[in-house]
This record gives structure tokens, sequence and C-alpha cells, in this order.
């Protein structure tokens, strides 16, 4: 299986290379183009109970589809539904990542994806709700972001912040707790940032350059209302 990302940035496609037999497993309505021999298949993954916690509780869809290169080699190109950037997430033995809702785009190789409960703690104050996405397996994750994807790296005994609404994934070696933005309540509200998430290393942490909740309050500045 060959991969690469083209025209990266705001309007960024992975296109993916099967050789006979192979398949690459995508959020439902990924698909961009793919040759003939490519076959299609909507599947729950992982059976029905795992299905409903990735739909209700994860924000996914509710089935993946599944894209196969049958008889001989094939091509498809695959893109989010939204403005922005893809990352490619390398998953070895023993890794394992932990994706916000909406985040992932495809699994090249032998990906599970499941939901995992967060403290509650962190579910409610996070603004990732209380389920996120855990990603397990072999081969490569692909996230994609709104804006751009800057990845960070935080050494061990160093702890870094990251507002919630800029969060992609992170790596499951990563410890985080939710606090506080500034000191004291009306410092934090007044500053416009909330709650952020606190992250200690080691580990890493993948954040988008814009806040699908902060676009979605600045575009309806400009939607009329009614009456």
């Amino acid at each position: 299986m060959e991969f690469e990302i083209v025209h990266p940035g705001s309007n960024a496609m992975i296109i993916v290379k099967l050789a006979v037999g192979e398949a690459i497993k995508t959020e439902a309505g990924a698909m961009v183009a793919k040759s003939t021999n490519v076959v299609i298949e909507g599947k729950m993954d992982g059976g029905m109970g795992k299905a409903l916690k990735r739909s209700f509780l994860g924000g996914e869809n509710f089935f993946f589809q599944t894209l196969r290169a049958e008889n001989t080699a094939g091509e498809v190109m695959v893109a989010p539904a939204i403005l922005g950037d893809i990352k490619i997430l390398d998953m070895t033995a023993g890794q394992d990542y932990f994706l916000q809702g909406g985040a992932f785009l495809a699994g090249l190789g032998e990906i599970q994806v499941d939901t995992k409960m967060q403290k509650l703690s962190q579910g409610m104050f996070s603004g990732e709700g209380l389920f996120v996405l855990h990603c397990t397996g072999k081969g490569h994750v692909v996230a994609s972001a709104f804006g751009g994807v800057h990845e960070i790296s935080i050494p061990p005994g160093t702890d870094y912040i990251v507002d919630n609404g800029h969060l992609v994934a992170w790596s499951g070696d990563t410890k985080y707790t939710i606090e506080k933005a500034a000191k004291g309540w009306l410092n934090t509200i007044t500053s416009g940032e909330g709650l952020v998430c606190r992250f200690s290393g080691p580990g890493k942490v993948w954040l988008q350059t814009r806040n699908p909740q902060a676009f979605g309050a600045w575009i309806r500045r400009f939607i009329p209302t009614s009456g």
C-alpha cells in the first residue's frame, strides 16, 4: 500500500494505491474518486455494539466504508468534508491514539476504531464530550483538521496547554487534565478562552489552527435573525 497527500493545506486529499486484495477503511462519504476495480462496502466495523457507540457516543457515522482492490491493483482518493489539512499518524506495535469526534478520516492497514469514556469532569468541561475516539492496531491513522495541523512534542516532565477547541489528536501515552485558562473565573471568562487541556509528557499532541466552534459563532454574526 502506498499513499500520498496532495494539495496540502485547506484543500488536502489523500491518494492511496492498493495492491490486489488490499483495502482501506474510511469515514462514510469520504471517497472522492476511485479506479473501477475498487469495490465499496458499507460496514458497521466491530459489530452493532461498537457501531452504536461510535455513532451515538463518539459523534461519528454509524457505518464506515471499506474500499478494496479486487482482481488488479487500484487507486482511491479520499478527502474530508471540511476545509483543512490531513495528518497521517503512524501506528506501530503498542501505540494508540485518541481523536476528537469527527477527526477520523481513514485507517490504512489493520486499524480498529472504538470509543472510550473520559473522566466525567474531563468530558463535561473539555468540549470533547464524555467519549473520544480510540484508535489501535497496526498501520496508519489519517486524521483531518479544520485549518492546518501542528504537532507538539512534549518531553517527559513537561506540561503544555492547548485550547480544547483546537484539539485534533493525542498519543495514548500522554496524560491530560482540564483547567481554567486563566487565574480565577472572572479572568477566564473575560479572556474568551474558557477551559483548556493541560497535557503532560512524554507524548505528542496534534492541534488544528482554527477552532470550529469559534468559526461557527463568527458565521452566525452575519446570519439575519427572524423578526
